[in-house]
């Protein structure tokens, strides 16, 4: 490679919207900041996504990789089986076998990927320099000293207990947590083998993603307590979301603002489940005599419009609908905002200054919304409690006690004081730069 030339290919899940967001910003600011003289190449490897306008908006190519798919929602196009993140062998392989051919076609000098195991595979597979970024903290060191706040909710047994006790012996646990199933992938780890990979049977959730540079799009002050027990190739570099500056319809902007009721946001994202989302529009038609104004997008990756609709039953309190919503615009006109808990959902709803009310899918969601509950920023329900009356009245309780929306603002303005993509960046430069001068000495 030489010195002052520099091929990076981004390869991420880019049907999850959060990731494809996070991985533009990034790629953005590494392109703002590429030094004088130094001649840098991005390219973007999809396998297809609805969100691809986002990566030619930004002024970055796409190169098409196999297999392709329809590009809803990851857990669709990979067969997801939980615990395991693949259908099948045969189609982590696929993944995996279309990444190296299109590595092997590009000649990257660095791959830079999410969570996304198939080019992270790939790329170590062919000797390849690898950036990650993650939402936590993907390593055994963060796991065994706090990084799980609460018991899983996937323990329903355990969660009965009290949040103090629980949250104790999750500490005590933490460390044990690795050895639950998700953490060993088998399907991913025969087909990882077939592919090249040179170690045999199941692939651990640390090894499955590692890079050679690991970046992590969250808050410092969640990770304080075992920031100093990561290696030095994982570095927090702060919270990372969509900053659309774009405006609301005006019909969505008016529900928000009318009459002197709350307004209320509730979104899914792109991961959420049409079960998460149809109870939470049942918690608002609940009680006749709640005076809010609610909106409520109605992903086309989660559900289909018509469905969403024929729940809120034609609501006047309801607005449902499919079209893109700019997230800070939204947040900015809501009093409380219901959400599941991934991690630019919940980042856009902190930056804004909103307190949250939310659920969540899976362990990282969950440890993103209990930083929030932690901090007094919000509330969040657990799955077992996820009713319209638990959801009701979770909204209820944060809408009367002033002091969520004051903790949420003092979080925020802790939020808005970092640029997560310009010091992710600056840490990307610092890796490429250090690796060239290597090189020519």
């Amino acid at each position: 490679m030489a010195s002052s030339n520099t091929h990076v290919v981004v390869s991420v899940a880019f049907q999850d919207a959060g990731d494809t967001t996070r991985a533009i910003a990034m790629a953005v600011a590494l392109r703002d900041l590429c030094p004088r003289g130094h001649v840098l190449k991005i390219s973007f490897l999809s396998c297809g996504s609805r969100f691809e306008y986002q990566i030619t908006d930004a002024g970055f190519p796409i190169v098409p990789a196999q297999p392709r798919v329809k590009g809803i929602s990851v857990a669709h196009d990979l067969g997801w089986d939980f615990p395991e993140f693949f259908g099948s062998k045969e189609i982590a392989k696929t993944f995996i076998d279309g990444q190296l051919a299109a590595f092997r076609e590009l000649k990257p000098d660095i791959v830079f990927h999410g969570m996304w195991a198939p080019a992270s595979l790939a790329a170590r597979i062919l000797g390849i320099r690898t950036i990650n970024f993650l939402p936590v903290p993907l390593h055994p060191g963060s796991f065994a000293h706090g990084l799980i706040r609460d018991l899983p909710d996937m323990m329903p047994l355990f969660t009965r207990l009290p949040r103090p006790l629980r949250q104790r012996l999750a500490w005590f646990a933490s460390g044990m947590m690795i050895k639950a199933p998700i953490f060993r992938q088998h399907r991913l780890g025969a087909a990882a083998e077939e592919c090249g990979w040179p170690k045999k049977g199941p692939i651990s959730l640390f090894d499955m993603n590692m890079a050679d540079l690991n970046l992590v799009n969250d808050h410092p002050v969640f990770h304080a307590d075992y920031a100093h027990r990561l290696p030095e190739n994982i570095v927090i570099t702060g919270p990372l979301f969509a900053g659309n500056d774009s405006k609301l319809d005006d019909d969505i902007a008016a529900h928000m603002k009318r009459g002197s009721g709350p307004a209320v946001l509730v979104t899914m994202g792109s991961s959420g489940t049409e079960d998460f989302l149809f109870e939470a529009i049942r918690a608002f038609k609940l009680n006749e005599e709640d005076k809010w104004n609610v909106v409520i997008l109605a992903s086309p990756s989660i559900c289909s419009i018509d469905k969403a609709r024929k729940v809120a039953a034609g609501d006047p309190r309801l607005l449902v609908t499919d079209r893109f919503i700019p997230a800070p615009a939204a947040n900015a006109l809501a009093d409380v905002v219901v959400i599941h808990g991934g991690q630019g959902t919940v980042q856009t709803a902190i930056a804004a200054g909103k307190p949250i009310v939310g659920v969540a899918l899976q362990i990282e969601q969950q440890t993103n919304l209990d930083n929030v509950m932690d901090a007094g920023a919000g509330i969040r329900v657990q799955r077992q409690h996820w009713n319209a009356k638990g959801i009701r009245n979770a909204v209820q309780t944060v809408l009367k006690d002033p002091i969520y929306t004051a903790k949420a603002r003092t979080l925020a303005e802790t939020v808005n004081n970092m640029n997560g993509a310009t010091r992710a960046a600056e840490v990307m430069w610092k890796f490429i730069l250090k690796d060239d001068n290597e090189e020519k000495a």
